[in-house]
């Protein structure tokens, strides 16, 4: 219109997480950086309350079952990468992307949307951490629930990784295998392994670099750290309710944990320690001691905690590095035994699979002792 400017329209940005509550709560921060664009997530029915609370709306396409990935996950399993589901998510995925048309699709560990974002000619940006990347300049261990994980480490270390990394290229080949079927069936260009699925045409790492760095990457990656989502909430309330003259430690271990690990601290023994829950949705933690929360600020609260007990997820281990709190990881698959590695290779915690009773015990010894 003649005297006016016209108003350009908002280019559309449809992001796809894995469907587990700190891939929702990464993909909410990372959505800031593009404040001046109309973005849609794909619908969760748990996580959802999330995106609506950040003001952005959603889309239903189908997903891969989170909870049945992460059993088979924390048994080192792939088998949820089957023909079947990748094929069903796919086709799923295409036609959403066809019927909202964005100008580029958001990934986060969701592995068949770079074939779709293909298939339908948008560009795809995959958020992803730094060991999923085929630059990863570190070592991926092999997990301790796989068969091979009591005799590697038993070799010298030089020796074991030569094994992990011949192994490991061997067993992204095998996971492959769909895929390429997947992309023959339907006229896609071909790609030789797994990783190649998690790139996209750019690629964001959100990690820090002096904790897991890649090795040469191209100019389509991208590190852009950790990605820390915070909400206002009920921390100051939840903190000033707190027994006093108690030590606070806060226990996170995320949508996916293993909280019956931790049922020993029901013990009347422990009831000289408030402890602040995190995400134990169906309250397996039972005791007067025990502050549950579905969902907390760890900016808020840790500045009052000891002691930070957690999976070892990515967005957590963040929040304890940034408040420098002692670490104990009790963790539950293989992504998560790669961050506890590395930060108790650093000093930054202690890994409590083997016997968490025994190693919460004598940390909380040593922090009485301090007060």
């Amino acid at each position: 219109m003649k005297g006016s400017e016209q108003k350009m329209p908002k280019k559309r940005i449809l992001i796809f997480p894995f469907d587990l509550m700190s891939h929702y709560l990464r993909c909410i921060k990372l959505a800031e950086i593009y404040s001046d664009h109309e973005i849609h997530f794909a619908y969760s029915e748990k996580y959802d309350v999330f995106v609506k609370k950040a003001g952005y709306s959603s889309f239903v396409v189908e997903k891969f079952d989170a909870l049945e990935v992460m059993r088979q996950a924390a048994e080192f399993n792939f088998s949820w990468l089957n023909y079947k589901d990748l094929e069903r998510v796919y086709l799923s995925q295409v036609k959403a992307i066809n019927a909202l048309n964005p100008d580029f699709v958001i990934s986060d560990t969701s592995p068949t949307l770079k074939m779709a974002a293909e298939k339908t000619n948008v560009n795809c940006i995959s958020l992803m951490n730094a060991y999923m990347s085929k630059y990863y300049d570190g070592v991926r261990g092999v997990s301790r629930t796989h068969y091979s994980y009591e005799y590697l480490k038993k070799l010298p270390s030089s020796l074991a990784k030569i094994i992990t990394r011949f192994a490991e290229k061997a067993a992204f080949t095998q996971v492959h295998k769909p895929f390429k079927q997947l992309r023959k069936k339907y006229g896609l260009s071909k790609k030789l392994f797994y990783l190649d699925e998690l790139e996209g045409d750019e690629n964001l790492v959100c990690d820090s670099e002096e904790l897991f760095s890649l090795k040469k990457p191209p100019f389509n990656y991208k590190v852009i750290g950790p990605l820390l989502y915070q909400q206002t909430s009920e921390e100051l309330d939840l903190m000033s309710s707190l027994p006093p003259n108690k030590i606070n430690i806060c226990i996170c271990l995320g949508s996916s944990g293993n909280w019956t690990s931790l049922n020993f601290l029901s013990d009347e023994k422990y009831k000289k320690v408030n402890f602040i829950v995190a995400g134990d949705l169906k309250r397996e933690l039972k005791g007067s001691h025990f502050f549950h929360r579905d969902f907390v600020n760890l900016d808020k609260i840790l500045p009052h905690c000891s002691l930070l007990i957690c999976h070892g997820g990515n967005g957590t281990i963040y929040e304890g590095l940034r408040h420098k709190k002692q670490m104990l990881f009790l963790t539950n698959h293989f992504e998560q035994e790669w961050n506890a590695e590395r930060l108790s290779q650093l000093g930054y915690g202690i890994c409590l699979n083997d016997n968490p009773e025994k190693i919460i015990s004598e940390k909380l010894e040593e922090i009485f002792k301090t007060i």
